[in-house]
C-alpha cells in the first residue's frame, strides 16, 4: 500500500513539491585535468615528492562561491495544481498531461516538470491540496437534516465530486493516486459525517444505542456508489433522498417521512 506524502491536506501555502536533483553527470573522461583534448591520459607531477616544495602549494585552491540561484516562483505551485484539478474533472486523468497543465497555468513545461517529475506526482499533490470540508465549517443549525445537507452544499461548491469523477482512472491504474483519493473522498468524509453525528448526539438527537461509527460510513459509501458505480451526478435531489430516507432515520429511529408530509 502506497504511503502517503506528508503534505497539507487543507491547503497548499505550506506545499512543497519534492525537488528534482539538479547534478550534473560526470563525464565519461572524467575531470579536464586528467586528460588531454584527445582524451589521452595526461599524468600530473607528484609535487608530494618534492623537497623544495612549499608547504601548503599543492592544496587544491578553494572552488569559487557558487551565485545563488534564482528564488522559485512559489506563487506558481498553486497556479500548477489548479490548472491540473480543472484538467482533471474537464478531461480525466488520462485526458490531463503537463503540457496542457503548463498551458492552463502560463507556465513553461520546464517550470512544471522541475515540480513535478511525472503526471502521477502532480495528481497526488493536486488531491492533497484541493479544499476539503472541516467540522469547523459546518453550521451547527441544531437539525442534523440540515446540518449534513450543508455539507453536500459546500462540497459542491467546492466541485470534490468532479475532482473525484476525474480520478477513476487514475484509482484503478495508479496506486499513489488511490492512496490520496482514499484519504480525501472516503476516510476524510466519514471522519467529517462521524464529527456531525457526534454533534448531534451531544444535543440529544440520535436515538440511544446508535452505532456512530457505522452511520458515519453510510453517507459517504452511497456517494460513491452513485458516482462511481452508477456514473450519476451528486446534486441536491439525490442528497435531500439520502438524508431523509437513509441517514436522519438510522441516526434519530423515527422512520423516514415523505417529501410532502416535511
Amino acid at each position: 500500500m502506497a504511503v502517503l506524502r506528508e503534505t497539507s491536506v487543507w491547503g497548499c501555502s505550506d506545499h512543497k513539491p519534492r525537488p528534482v536533483s539538479s547534478e550534473t553527470p560526470r563525464s565519461r573522461f572524467g575531470s579536464g585535468r586528467e586528460h588531454g583534448h584527445n582524451g589521452a591520459r595526461r599524468e600530473e607531477p607528484d609535487m608530494s615528492a618534492r623537497d623544495d616544495a612549499t608547504p601548503g602549494a599543492s592544496d587544491p585552491a578553494p572552488a569559487p562561491a557558487r551565485r545563488p540561484g534564482r528564488r522559485r516562483d512559489e506563487s506558481k505551485d498553486e497556479l500548477i495544481l489548479q490548472a491540473a484539478r480543472e484538467l482533471l474533472m474537464e478531461r480525466g486523468y488520462a485526458g490531463m498531461t503537463m503540457d496542457a497543465v503548463a498551458e492552463r497555468a502560463g507556465a513553461g513545461k520546464a517550470t512544471v516538470y522541475r515540480r513535478w517529475p511525472s503526471k502521477t506526482d502532480l495528481t497526488v499533490d493536486s488531491v492533497l491540496c484541493s479544499k476539503q470540508v472541516t467540522i469547523d465549517e459546518v453550521p451547527d443549525t441544531g437539525s442534523l437534516r440540515e446540518d449534513l445537507l450543508s455539507i453536500f452544499t459546500m462540497a459542491s461548491r467546492m466541485k470534490n465530486d468532479e475532482l473525484m469523477t476525474g480520478l477513476l482512472t487514475a484509482i484503478r491504474d495508479e496506486p499513489e493516486v488511490r492512496s490520496v483519493f482514499h484519504e480525501a473522498f472516503v476516510a476524510g468524509r466519514v471522519r467529517l459525517a462521524r464529527q456531525v453525528l457526534e454533534r448531534a448526539h451531544q444535543r440529544g438527537d440520535t436515538a440511544p444505542g446508535v452505532d456512530l461509527d457505522m452511520l458515519a460510513a453510510v453517507g459517504p459509501a452511497m456517494v460513491h456508489y452513485h458516482k462511481v458505480v452508477t456514473h450519476q451526478p451528486m446534486d441536491a435531489a439525490f442528497a435531500e433522498r439520502l438524508v431523509d430516507t437513509v441517514i436522519e432515520p438510522l441516526a434519530t429511529g423515527r422512520p423516514a417521512l415523505l417529501p410532502e408530509a416535511r
